[in-house]
């Protein structure tokens, strides 16, 4: 007991010196300071401190990948923001499949981990290295897909459309995906899938191309497509990324406190589809070419 105590007392002076430092860096580099990621951060490394250990999946991670790859998957991973009025959070799909258990309160002010029911948010992960280039692969299970375009589905479901069956713009098993490719140079770029391509922006010029990562992507109410948060500027109409707790006020789920779950890990043969027409991560051609595969 009295090493146990010693051990909490240790951490507790380590995150006394590592919240100094964070707050030292607010200073030094306030212009581009991402505070959601910074309390988020901290608020992670306090409740494991507290609980002496987190299951946040890093042992897996780097019993699959090793310890050094494990740290890039882990310092790559993104943060999520919600679109207002998207109730889910990415969850294991092997827990929860329905969208009563994945659901958050749509809270703008919310940084949230855990589902109203308690299910953790949780991204799977795959790695692949091609031509020199390190690909980290973040995949969000939702337990569904509901386009909300145009309030498209609200037209339906309040025409005689209706009739003849279900909404073509809903599925069940929703996969998305967020991609980060490593340079030899050290650069770091990041893209996400839209509804089945590839995009960094969110605007069309942005289609199937990669951008500086930011740390950061946005989950579209209702279809759950991503992009790289952020705005066009200038003639050229150059992409300056947008930082959840500046530009941009929406519920979120920092990186630090995401479930990683790296899906070479589990039997693929387990899982079974709800919805015959929606492919899982590894039946994807992005699975084994992640610059030009569909996603």
């Amino acid at each position: 007991m009295t090493d146990e105590q010693g051990q909490a007392s240790v951490e507790w002076v380590g995150l006394l010196l590592l919240v100094s430092l964070a707050l030292g860096g607010v200073v030094a580099f306030a212009p581009r300071v991402d505070g959601r990621s910074l309390g988020g951060f901290l608020a992670h490394r306090m409740v494991c401190a507290v609980r002496l250990g987190c299951d946040d999946g890093d042992a897996s991670l780097a019993r699959m990948y090793g310890r050094r790859e494990a740290a890039l998957v882990r310092a790559n991973a993104p943060g999520l923001a919600y679109e207002s009025g998207e109730p889910s959070l990415p969850v294991d799909f092997r827990h929860c499949r329905r969208l009563a258990c994945a659901a958050a309160p749509d809270d703008r002010d919310l940084d949230s981990h855990r589902s109203s029911r308690g299910e953790p948010a949780t991204v799977f992960t795959h790695v692949v290295r091609r031509r020199g280039h390190l690909y980290i692969q973040y995949w969000l299970y939702y337990p569904d897909s509901n386009t909300t375009l145009l309030a498209s589905d609200k037209l339906w479901n309040h025409s005689p459309l209706r009739l003849a069956g279900r909404y073509p713009g809903f599925h069940l098993d929703d996969w998305e995906g967020y991609e980060v490719r490593t340079d030899r140079d050290g650069s770091v770029w990041a893209r996400a899938t839209s509804h089945g391509h590839w995009q960094a922006c969110k605007w069309s010029k942005c289609r199937d191309r990669w951008t500086r990562s930011s740390g950061w992507s946005r989950v579209s109410r209702g279809s759950h497509a991503g992009h790289i948060p952020g705005e066009l500027r200038g003639r050229r109409g150059r992409f300056r990324s947008w930082l959840p707790g500046r530009e941009l006020r929406e519920r979120t789920s920092t990186a630090e406190g995401l479930r990683l779950v790296p899906l070479e890990s589990l039997d693929w043969s387990a899982y079974r589809p709800l919805d015959e027409d929606i492919a899982p991560p590894w039946e994807k051609g992005a699975w084994g070419d992640p610059e030009g595969g569909r996603p």
